[in-house]
């Protein structure tokens, strides 16, 4: 059933007001729409409004050196980051092309874990080689200049790089906060000291089920669920926020998997979840077999969206609800080359790190140029409600014509130049 949200109502008319529909795009119902939606100034008013409402509600997740936290894959309320990242939200409405405030980098493809399902699948080429300390700490440095706010590390495994602690140093605290993604295994009491000396803002354990069993089976690792955890035990004891990072499958959610995690999140007095729609990509790039319907994305919507009216703690950032109406007026929506970029361990530059497009390679030319070309691409020069990613047509056009046995991610020039919309 298609969801309706009305913001303003008069004398039983529906002034301001939007619609979710099925294929995720979001359309305004209201007679005010079509004058409103075109003025920009409305657009950054009330993503403004939605933005504090947001901020508003969180403010029992913790602090971060004094200043309250309410997401932390966001930083810290009234932070120099946080007030870049309102800047360059507000210049992404305002000017023609978005800027980007948040980056995943991928600093090594590097994993012993042995996942059927990975991610970052298909990308490790060994005749490639990963990018060296100095490149690595000029991409952070290029980034924060574009305006990132968050950078966050991740693989393969990150900890399995041994200059990871000294990239995390390199982030320039009053310009950006440095997040990490890790499975988990190398949580010693050493690296965890050692991530807290660097600096490190918070740590999502990548979680595939609550059920230990299960967990190790999927990432082909015997006991690395509870190292895991008691790792994650360590990095909340040593001031850093810890969480957990999983995904959302059609029969996972359908059998509530995602409130067990939520429980054992609570359980283990985690600071947040991020829970994305289960996205084709990686070792499973081509099957769609597990992509979420509409009516479990409502569904997971709802139950996130009742966990913040309840300042219920950890909240639950689902990519349900980043893809909502709500979200979407907030200034988010699909983050892919609006918000967010990747960064492969090679160089490579793709929308997100589940678009395993490149777009082009740092070694070659700069981040900026780069970003450029993403945004003014017809694929990506509009801001979308939905992820690109679960879009039929996007996926017809963009996706299916990588070959099988191609590395990833797979240069944009060698994919038509089109809008999918269309």
């Amino acid at each position: 059933m298609e969801k309706e949200h009305i913001f303003l109502k008069l004398f039983g008319q529906k002034l301001i007001s939007y619609k979710k529909l099925k294929n995720g795009q979001v359309a305004g119902t209201g007679l005010l729409n079509p004058l409103l939606d075109r003025l920009r100034i409305y657009r950054l008013v009330f993503m403004i409004l939605l933005q504090a409402k947001f901020y508003k509600n969180y403010d029992t997740i913790g602090k971060w050196e004094g200043k309250m936290v309410a997401n932390t894959f966001a930083p810290p309320v009234g932070s120099r980051p946080m007030l870049r990242a309102l800047k360059g939200l507000v210049k992404s409405q305002l000017m023609p092309y978005p800027f980007p405030v948040a980056m995943t980098f991928a600093i090594t493809y590097k994993c012993q874990c042995k996942c059927v399902h990975c991610s970052a699948g298909r990308h490790f080429n060994k005749d490639r080689r990963e990018l060296s300390t100095e490149e690595a700490k000029k991409l952070i440095d290029d980034a924060q200049k574009l305006g990132v706010t968050i950078i966050a590390f991740t693989g393969g495994e990150p900890l399995l790089r041994e200059d990871v602690f000294e990239l995390i140093s390199h982030v320039d605290k009053k310009k950006a906060m440095p997040v990490m993604f890790t499975n988990g295994q190398f949580l010693t009491d050493e690296n965890v000291d050692k991530l807290a000396d660097a600096g490190l803002y918070s740590l999502f354990l990548s979680i595939d089920s609550p059920d230990p069993e299960k967990h190790n089976k999927l990432r082909g690792m015997p006991g690395l669920f509870e190292t895991a955890i008691e790792g994650l035990k360590k990095v909340k004891s040593r001031g850093i926020f810890a969480g957990f990072s999983s995904y959302a499958t059609r029969s996972g959610t359908e059998k509530g998997i995602y409130k067990r995690l939520h429980e054992l999140a609570i359980e283990l007095g985690l600071h947040n979840i991020i829970l994305f729609d289960c996205v084709p990509t990686g070792n499973m790039l081509k099957d769609t077999s597990e992509m979420l319907t509409f009516e479990l994305r409502e569904k997971l919507h709802n139950y996130s969206a009742e966990v913040f009216k309840n300042k219920i703690v950890p909240p639950i950032s689902s990519q349900a609800w980043q893809n909502s109406v709500e979200a979407y007026l907030s200034g988010i929506g699909c983050l892919a080359a609006n918000i967010q970029c990747y960064a492969s361990a090679y160089g490579d530059i793709a929308p997100c790190d589940f678009t395993p497009i490149s777009f082009g390679n740092i070694r070659k030319e700069s981040l900026k140029k780069i970003w450029m070309r993403m945004v003014k691409h017809p694929a990506y020069n509009h801001r979308s409600p939905f992820c690109r990613m679960q879009n039929k047509e996007f996926r017809d056009l963009y996706i299916n014509p990588i070959p099988d046995d191609a590395y990833l991610p797979y240069e944009i020039k060698k994919l038509p130049i089109v809008d999918y919309r269309k």
